[in-house]
């Protein structure tokens, strides 16, 4: 399954609706890649999709295409490999809250946030030792993707320039037609009409065997030019 979260984490964000609507129906061994670009948000939603992630059973991987700050840092975590791109960034820090009432009331509400923080803690510990967490976490500590993979929040680093796949049997074959073409073509720069008449006879009859031998319609016959030229060698040797 691919899916991507973007925007805050909230219950109403459609994005993360769309998740867990795929999550029930998903296999419990299929492998899943989530996407994630976000600010953060419901820190109680970003455990619990953290715990999601964690708790299934085919592989988990989890991309950074932006952000991935406070809450969706948390998110991330649940992943069994993290990768982000080179220009992306992951934030993190501690729990805090509006508050509104009278000093009992205000001080209920910092003892609350010292309970959220330990579970913010123990979110990142399973990657991190506790000092360096806390430490990031009382500085509401801005990663690039570099930082993060250093202090072990990230496996892999994304680029973004595509990969060169180079096919050695397709190498091959060129290598190995070109090669019988060689020896049709000259190095010659002064050949008469007759001369490229035989040249395009016997690249017809190599073409044709070509395409026999590989079960093929026989290929366009070419045309020979009305006039010959100066660099009509060159052009054969350039095959390649």
């Amino acid at each position: 399954m691919k899916h991507k979260i973007t925007g805050d984490i909230v219950r109403w964000n459609s994005s993360i609706y769309e998740f867990n609507h795929k999550m029930r129906s998903i296999k419990k061994d299929e492998e899943i890649e989530l996407s994630i670009n976000s600010y953060g948000g419901d820190v109680f939603l970003g455990i619990d999709i953290c715990n999601t992630l964690r708790s299934h059973e085919g592989n988990v991987t989890v991309i950074i295409t932006g952000i991935a700050a406070s809450a969706a840092s948390i998110m991330c975590m649940g992943a069994d490999t993290v990768k982000a791109y080179s220009n992306s960034q992951m934030m993190i820090h501690n729990a805090w809250t509006i508050a509104i009432g009278n000093a009992k009331e205000l001080r209920k509400s910092a003892d609350d946030l010292d309970s959220i923080g330990e579970s913010v803690v123990a979110s990142y510990t399973h990657r991190i030792d506790e000092d360096t967490v806390k430490d990031l976490l009382d500085n509401e500590t801005y990663l690039s993707a570099s930082k993060a993979k250093n202090h072990g929040l990230i496996d892999e680093i994304i680029n973004g320039n595509p990969e060169e796949v180079e096919s050695e049997v397709f190498q091959e074959e060129a290598e190995e037609f070109n090669n019988r073409l060689k020896p049709i073509a000259s190095t010659s720069k002064d050949k008469d009409p007759a001369d490229y008449e035989q040249m395009f006879a016997a690249l017809k009859d190599l073409l044709k065997n070509e395409s026999q031998q590989n079960n093929e319609p026989p290929k366009p016959e070419p045309t020979p030019p009305a006039e010959p030229k100066q660099n009509m060698s060159k052009l054969f040797l350039n095959l390649k």
